[in-house]
């Protein structure tokens, strides 16, 4: 099957350039690969033997949310060390339980509550967070504030 092996020559050929820690906007219109791009960079920088949550995900609905997760499982088929959790509602997590999923995609709201309420996620063990749609979230007050404060979580852990 040759699909297989175009997916390894463009993973080994665009991991270098996703390799170097970098933010990145983009903005482009429907259907031009925003989401391929952004999981192509976390199944790039995931260490699949490290079994707890490294990249972070956030879309502002869970329909969303789970469209972005097929992608993920469609592009991380022949990957299969690496494994995605929801953190959506209906999702339930209790305070101690070991996240052993290496991508967490949800909404923000959600991921807040696994990160400071639960504490299921170690934000200083995350190497990429990923907010799509962010413009959608950041002209939802409450998305915006959940937003940022998961971004400085990110940045210098919970205390």
């Amino acid at each position: 099957m040759i699909v297989p092996i175009i997916i390894q020559f463009l993973f080994e050929k665009t991991s270098k350039f996703f390799s170097r820690p970098m933010n990145l906007i983009a903005q482009a219109q429907s259907g031009t690969g925003k989401t391929a791009t952004f999981v192509l960079t976390m199944l790039s920088r995931v260490v699949p033997s490290n079994k707890w949550p490294q990249c972070l995900c956030l879309a502002p609905t869970y329909e969303l949310a789970m469209q972005i997760g097929q992608v993920v499982q469609k592009m991380s088929e022949f990957l299969p060390e690496i494994k995605i959790r929801y953190a959506v509602k209906g999702e339930r997590m209790s305070r101690g339980e070991k996240i052993e999923e290496q991508i967490i995609i949800g909404t923000p709201g959600k991921m807040l509550d696994w990160v400071m309420k639960l504490r299921v996620i170690d934000p200083s063990k995350i190497i990429c967070l990923v907010l799509d749609e962010a413009d959608v979230m950041i002209s939802q007050q409450g998305h915006q504030d959940q937003s940022i404060r998961l971004h400085k979580f990110r940045m210098i852990g919970v205390r």
